[in-house]
């Protein structure tokens, strides 16, 4: 049985920036991944991203009926694969608001993560190719950029907006959020820029890391209240690895507490009943989950330069070739950080121009020419679960969101609603865009609440399953350390105390890099520029 300093569990977007800092340092790290390659047009292609959904690279997994959401079902993509859901998703760089960061820590007691101290590890992972001032970094391995191409309907977006009294802003990673403009994306060159592409790619050729693929963790082993290995399914064997320092879990919102759980940390009762030992009742785990309710709307336009243009066959050999051209689009254009309440202290919409139909994940696509404008709330109160079905490690874990279980979140979305139909009746936008098809002209007075609960979505940011607070209100401390375990620590998105105001992949980078440190025993970044890049696989570089 080898034994290693670190394990890691999940190679996504907080666990590749873990290992590949920490290797960085000459220790020895195992990094288990329970997908596999990401050697793949699909995830490299920008705009291909909704096709990766429900295919042997995502979870696939599915909410409980949702009783906010007219008792539906929600599909749930997650990345299997290296790079996690930094692989899968539609690459927006939006870190959140410095109200989140300085409420993590003044309401929830996550010591140190204040925006000032957090907005060091945001620029120590950040190539930005566009942005150089005192809020961004140039020379780290995640490149960060505007987009390589647009439709020019984005102006028409930004300039209808601003007719309506919204100012400007260039980098809603900057000094403000609030605003409208165009967004950032992780890319390079025309092709994505994953998680594992920036911080695992280095770490390969290091003799002190180790990577094992298609690795299905079934439990953490505990002795004595001590996490020493990681138990895991691989190549239809049971393996154990040991590890002589700590095991970190980056396995995500979803599949980070089911693991705590396998390995009996949770709530005592649940457990018991599914006949599963109890080694440390812990009642905050799989508890507090979050995510941002997406409603999207949509509308019909005869404009010739939409993303439909994708289909041309000369689309594919333009993005292989030069790394240029529709395909490098994510889809979203522009965004209007926008407050639904004008007494709050930041945004809590993000709503995204999109000059082509984003509807149902992508799986909805009519025939006809369209744009879409999707409402993201970022202010969402309500809180869900997750759960085990089964003690069974292969089983899909029981995910109830409760998006839009509070009235006052409806009104929040209606509201926003309102300042659409205002916006899209401004002359840039009134000139490009025809019938509202989704939803319809008939859906107007009580239709519309019921609308919006038939309708609405999520963002794709599940978050704050294993949230940082006290033993009674979360389940690790400030230094991600899990309550009343020795050895375990957590850095994904799970930690969230509250969800960030914003696409969560980039804060998920920055608590990668954090939890980094505070593994090494650094309280602050390091001043020296990073020495890892963002090369991309061979077969990407070449086309």
């Amino acid at each position: 049985m080898k034994e290693y300093d670190y394990i890691i569990v999940g190679a996504g977007s907080a666990g590749c920036a873990v290992a590949g800092r920490l290797s960085e340092d000459g220790y020895n790290v195992l990094l288990l991944e329970a997908g596999g390659s990401d050697d793949d047009d699909l995830i490299r292609t920008p705009l291909l991203f909704a096709g990766l959904f429900q295919g042997e690279k995502d979870w696939n997994y599915n909410s409980d009926p949702e009783p906010g959401l007219a008792g539906r079902r929600l599909f749930m993509p997650r990345g299997k694969v290296l790079g996690g859901s930094s692989s899968l998703n539609a690459m927006f760089y939006v870190r959140g608001t410095r109200e989140d960061f300085d409420s993590w820590e003044s309401e929830h007691g996550a010591t140190g993560w204040s925006y000032d101290e957090v907005l060091p590890y945001f620029k120590r992972s950040e190539a930005n190719t566009d942005i150089t001032d005192e809020f961004h970094g140039t020379d780290g391995p995640m490149g960060v950029t505007t987009q390589r191409w647009f439709s020019g309907y984005e102006q028409n977006y930004i300039e209808a907006a601003t007719q309506l009294g919204i100012e400007r802003n260039d980098d809603i990673n900057g000094a403000r959020q609030a605003g409208v403009g165009l967004l950032q994306v992780t890319g390079r060159d025309g092709r994505r820029c994953s998680s594992a592409d920036a911080f695992l790619r280095p770490a390969l050729a290091r003799q002190n890391f180790e990577l094992v693929t298609n690795a299905y963790v079934q439990r953490i082993v505990i002795e004595s209240g001590r996490a020493v290995g990681v138990e895991f399914e691989h190549g239809g064997e049971l393996v154990t690895a040991r590890a002589g320092r700590e095991i970190v879990l980056s396995a995500g919102a979803y599949n980070t507490p089911k693991l705590l759980m396998l390995s009996g940390i949770g709530p005592a009762d649940e457990l018991s009943a599914l006949g599963l030992d109890v080694v440390l009742d812990s009642p905050q785990v799989g508890r507090n989950l979050q995510d941002h309710p997406f409603t999207l709307t949509h509308y019909a336009t005869d404009a010739d330069n939409t993303l439909a243009v994708a289909g041309d066959p000369t689309a594919a050999e333009q993005w292989r070739t030069s790394g240029t051209g529709v395909l490098t689009s994510n889809a979203g254009e522009a965004a209007i950080m926008w407050r639904s309440d004008p007494s709050l202290a930041s945004p809590d919409f993000q709503m995204i121009f999109v000059p082509g139909w984003f509807w149902d994940h992508g799986f909805r696509s009519p025939n006809t020419l369209g744009m879409s404008i999707g409402l993201s709330y970022n202010g969402p109160s309500s809180r869900g679960t997750v759960k085990l079905h089964s003690p069974d490690p292969s089983a899909p874990p029981r995910i109830v969101s409760n998006l839009l279980s509070q009235q006052h979140e409806v009104h929040a979305v209606l509201r926003a609603l309102d300042f659409v139909t205002e916006l899209t009746r401004q002359a840039p936008l009134r000139s490009i865009l025809q019938e509202q098809v989704n939803p319809g002209a008939t859906v107007t007075g009580a239709l519309r609440e019921q609308w919006v609960r038939a309708d609405t979505q999520h963002m794709y940011h599940a978050a704050g399953t294993c949230r940082i607070g006290t033993p009674e209100t979360g389940v690790v401390d400030a230094e991600l350390r899990v309550h009343g375990i020795a050895g375990l620590r957590i850095a994904d998105a799970s930690i969230m105390p509250q969800i960030t105001s914003g696409n969560t992949n980039a804060p998920s980078i920055m608590i990668g890099e954090k939890a980094a440190d505070l593994l090494r025993g650094i309280t602050s970044p390091r001043e020296e520029a990073s020495a890892l890049g963002c090369p991309f696989l061979s077969a990407a570089a070449n086309g």
